[in-house]
């Protein structure tokens, strides 16, 4: 069962999951996850008094409240990718941290790399908001979809090893087992351009679109953009993710009147 105040739409590969109203639940389960999700599980397990919830509030308001306001919407759309893909794909294993390792900045490289069945999936996570009015729900988030399509295409065309390298460390701050470790970093060595892999890539491409949900993107509108991407033949398969939601604010005030 969904989370109070989410609503899921699905066909096939394209799914749309609209926040109606950001309730206890969606608070609650973003208490539980967050530390993990910005630092990493195995780093919460390892050592749970150093990756608590007050000090990992500290260190995303921090940063948070540094930025920009395209960066703040960047930040909290991959939080609320990181919180809710779960909800639609329990079986996915996150290999990546929403904190950036380098400097005190958003993440660099793919945004949230999965696993399942031995089989790796790279997302892409696009936000934003219509603030020119020039666009409806659909096609601004459609303009979303097409930046993370786009944005994702051109790092595999990129060929960087630094993409890797940095999922590389972030395995290690997700994974607690060292069997499980060894086995998700080969992986993902052998996908990556020092071994020539010129193989077709799993992909989800994510957008974070906030609106009025008076005026809500429709599933049809995602399984459009699908069908196009298909015609493409970029990646091995892939998933359309769209989640909207009001405001990017609420989200932020409600991390502050936590700490």
């Amino acid at each position: 069962m969904a989370l109070e105040g989410l609503v899921f739409f699905r066909e096939n590969n394209s799914l749309f999951c609209r926040i109606d109203v950001f309730s206890d639940e969606i608070k609650s389960r973003i208490r539980e996850q967050l530390a993990g999700v910005w630092s990493g599980f195995a780093n919460i397990e390892d050592l749970p008094e150093v990756y608590s919830y007050p000090r990992t509030l500290q260190s995303f308001m921090d940063r948070y409240n540094s930025k920009s306001e395209d960066t703040k919407k960047g930040m909290i759309g991959e939080l609320l990718a990181h919180i809710l893909i779960p909800e639609e794909f329990p079986e996915f294993l996150s290999l990546s941290v929403l904190k950036n390792k380098e400097e005190r900045s958003i993440k660099k490289g793919f945004d949230i790399i999965y696993y399942r069945d031995n089989i790796l999936w790279y997302s892409e996570v696009k936000s934003g908001r219509n603030g020119s009015r020039t666009h409806d729900s659909n096609a601004y988030n459609e303009v979303l979809l097409e930046r993370s399509h786009n944005g994702i295409s051109e790092m595999f065309k990129s060929e960087r090893g630094s993409l890797w390298e940095s999922a590389l460390i972030d395995v290690k701050l997700c994974v607690n087992s060292r069997d499980k470790v060894i086995e998700l970093s080969k992986l993902l060595d052998n996908d990556s351009p020092v071994h020539d892999s010129a193989d077709k890539k799993n992909v989800m491409l994510i957008s974070v679109l906030y609106h009025c949900p008076s005026d809500p993107v429709l599933l049809e509108n995602v399984v459009e953009f699908s069908k196009r991407v298909v015609t493409e033949d970029c990646y091995k398969d892939f998933i359309i993710f769209s989640i909207q939601k009001k405001t990017f604010e609420a989200v932020a005030a409600f991390l502050e009147s936590e700490m």
